[in-house]
């Protein structure tokens, strides 16, 4: 009776390689951060989870309050408190108090843009052959990026909605100057070496930017240090 011998295929895993730092960064405009306000968020998170017509609570429908949409209309580093029955709670001392002991924030996905956008319109892309999914899906960013900054104030003013009727809509946007902030990166190093990944947050920095109103030139940065 004859045997056949099993051969057996030692298969060896090596370990994927990360680069893991933390980049500083410094704007050199100033930082525009806003994002939908809690006034406006819950009215439609009602009309939107209720049968048309249906009559909106007056806690949803109160006098407009330039503080709410200040607070509630960032991210910000610590929970912060709502003042959801009555907004006009919210005050300038509240806001004031929120800068200097809590910190705004930026989200990691703003920068993860600016760089996937950098990275396709400077030529990265045609010289590493990789597309911008490639680039998303190797470079992981921290979700939140506290803010540190000189001074902060806000801007109100009109700006018209896109779509077929274009109407005016006030706007408040909260603006702090000499601003500055430490990314933590992680990144697969096989993808992308540590200094391409340098590269491409300075350019991202000269010509995209980060927050409100990038086109008009605000959000910009430079890397001056990396840990």
């Amino acid at each position: 009776m004859s045997t056949t011998k099993t051969k057996t295929e030692v298969i060896t895993l090596n370990p994927i390689k990360m680069s893991t730092f933390t980049v500083h960064i410094e704007g050199t405009s100033d930082l525009i951060l806003c994002k939908k306000a809690r006034s406006f968020e819950l009215p439609e998170i009602f009309k939107q989870s209720h049968p048309k017509g249906t009559q909106i609570p007056a806690e949803l429908n109160q006098p407009y309050n330039l503080w709410e949409k200040l607070i509630t209309g960032i991210h910000w580093e610590k929970p912060i408190t709502f003042h959801d029955d009555d907004w006009s709670l919210y005050s300038e001392e509240e806001w004031k108090d929120y800068m200097q002991n809590n910190r705004p924030c930026l989200l990691g996905k703003a920068f993860q843009d600016a760089m996937k956008e950098a990275f396709i319109s400077c030529g990265f892309k045609e010289s590493t052959g990789k597309a911008g999914t490639d680039f998303k899906r190797t470079i992981s960013i921290a979700s939140i990026v506290p803010v540190h900054f000189g001074e902060a104030g806000y801007s109100q003013h009109l700006a018209q909605t896109s779509g077929l009727s274009r109407v005016n809509v006030i706007t408040q946007q909260n603006v702090l100057h000499d601003w500055c902030c430490d990314v933590q990166v992680n990144a697969l190093e096989s993808a992308f070496p540590k200094q391409t990944i340098i590269e491409l947050f300075n350019m991202a920095g000269t010509f995209i930017g980060v927050g409100s109103r990038r086109g008009e030139g605000y959000g910009r940065f430079h890397v001056t240090e990396v840990k």
